[in-house]
C-alpha cells in the first residue's frame, strides 16, 4: 500500500519556503502536491511525495535544517480531528496514548510508541519512539527531523510547559550541523541510532491538561470510529508495525512480538498462515528495509547495526546483506557516501517578485 498522510502535515510549508526566497507552489507542483486537494488539510496525499518535497525544499532553500524549522512552526491544528482528541485528554500521558492509538487518522504510515517498560533503561527516562514508513530509496532525513521537532512543539503546546527532552535519538547522520539539532531540541542529540526518539522526564506524563473535556473526546472518537477507515488490523500488519517500531529495543523474536501483541505465539502463527504469510517472511521484509536504512543513512558501527537487527553476530548480518543486496555492508555504506557526494544541488527556484 502506498504510504499516505493528511495534507495538513504541510502546515507552514509555503510560508517557510517563501521566507527563504523560493516558490512553494512550483516546488509542490513538481511533486504532484498542488491544486484543490492539497488545499484541504483533510485530503490524503502521497507520503513519498511529501518526503521528496521536503528534501528538495531543503536543497533549493539552502537550509539543511528545513525539517527542524518546519516542525518548530507547526501547531495542533495540523492534526485536525486528532487534535480534538489529544486536547480533550486528561493528562499528558493519556494524550500520548491517544496519539499512538489514533495516529492512523493523520497517517497510517506514522508510528509513535512508548518504549516497553521492560527495556533496559539506565537513564531513568521515558522514550517516545517515532518512525515513518516510506518506500525504499525515498529520502527521509527531513521528514524524520520535521516530525520529531513537530512532536516536541505539539507536546509543549498541549501542556503549556516548556518541555525539553533529556536526549534525542535520530536514525540518520545529521542533515544540518549538530549545533542546529542541539538548538532545535534544546538537548543532546545522538545520530545514527536504530530509531528516532525523544527521551523525556517521566514526570512529564503526569501533567494535567487544563482543557480536558471528556465528553468532547468521546464524541471525537465516536466520529473517528463511524466515519474514518481504521488502520488495517490484520495480523500481518500488526506484526509488521510492531517489529518496525521495536527494532533496537527487542530482539524481534516471535515470542517477543506475540507478547507485545498479547497473543500466544502459536495463535499468531496460525493467523499469519491463514493470511498467506509467516512471521519469518514479515521479519525478513522489515529487517531488510531497516538494514538498508541503517547501513546507508547512518554511521552506526556494524556491530551495533547487527545487534539492533537481532542478528546473532556481525558475520550473520554480512551474509544476509549479501543475500539481500548482492554486496557487503562496507561496500553498501561506501556506495551511499559516494552517491551523496555526487548529488547536485538543485537550481534555485525563486519566488516571483
Amino acid at each position: 500500500m502506498t504510504p499516505i498522510v493528511r495534507a495538513g502535515a504541510l502546515q507552514g510549508f509555503d510560508d517557510l519556503v517563501r521566507r527563504w526566497g523560493a516558490d512553494p507552489a512550483r516546488l509542490r507542483r513538481q511533486h504532484g502536491l498542488a491544486g484543490k486537494e492539497i488545499e484541504d488539510p483533510e485530503s490524503m496525499v502521497s507520503l513519498n511525495a511529501v518526503a521528496h518535497l521536503l528534501d528538495d525544499a531543503a536543497r533549493v532553500c539552502d537550509r539543511p535544517d528545513f525539517g527542524l524549522r518546519l516542525g518548530a512552526t507547526q501547531d495542533l491544528q495540523m492534526l485536525g480531528l486528532l487534535a480534538v482528541v489529544i486536547q480533550s485528554s486528561g493528562t499528558a500521558g493519556a494524550a500520548l496514548l491517544d496519539s499512538s492509538r489514533y495516529l492512523f487518522v493523520h497517517s497510517p504510515s506514522y508510528q509513535l510508541v512508548l518504549e516497553p517498560s521492560t527495556a533496559p533503561n539506565p537513564h531513568n527516562w521515558v522514550t517516545l519512539r517515532f518512525d515513518v514508513e516510506v518506500d525504499p530509496g525515498v529520502p527521509y532525513r527531513q521528514i524524520i527531523d520535521g516530525c520529531l521537532a513537530s512532536l516536541l512543539t505539539l507536546a509543549r503546546g498541549v501542556t503549556g510547559l516548556p518541555i525539553t527532552p533529556l536526549s534525542v535519538s535520530l536514525p540518520h547522520t545529521p542533515a544540518a550541523s549538530p549545533r542546529a539539532y542541539r538548538s532545535a531540541f534544546g538537548a543532546p542529540v545522538a545520530f545514527g541510532q536504530p530509531k528516532g526518539a525523544l527521551h523525556l522526564d517521566p514526570n512529564v506524563f503526569a501533567v494535567k491538561l487544563h482543557h480536558a473535556r471528556p465528553a468532547i473526546r468521546r464524541a471525537a472518537l465516536a466520529y473517528i470510529a463511524a466515519r474514518l477507515p481504521h488502520q488495517d488490523t490484520s495480523a500481518a500488519t500488526r506484526v509488521r508495525n510492531t517489529l518496525g517500531s521495536t527494532i533496537g529495543a527487542t530482539r524481534g523474536t516471535k515470542s517477543e512480538i506475540a507478547d507485545l501483541l498479547s497473543i500466544h505465539p502459536r495463535t499468531l502463527q496460525r493467523r499469519l498462515h491463514d493470511e498467506g504469510t509467516t512471521f519469518e517472511q514479515i521479519r525478513d521484509e522489515v529487517h531488510r528495509t531497516a538494514t538498508l536504512r541503517l547501513l546507508t543513512e547512518s554511521n552506526l558501527p556494524f556491530s551495533q547495526v547487527s545487534y539492533a537487527l537481532g542478528f546473532s553476530e556481525q558475520s550473520a548480518m554480512s551474509r544476509k546483506v549479501r543475500q539481500w543486496f548482492g554486496t557487503t555492508p562496507t561496500q553498501m555504506r561506501a556506495q551511499a557516501a559516494r552517491s551523496a557526494a555526487r548529488t547536485p544541488k538543485l537550481e534555485s527556484i525563486t519566488a516571483p517578485s
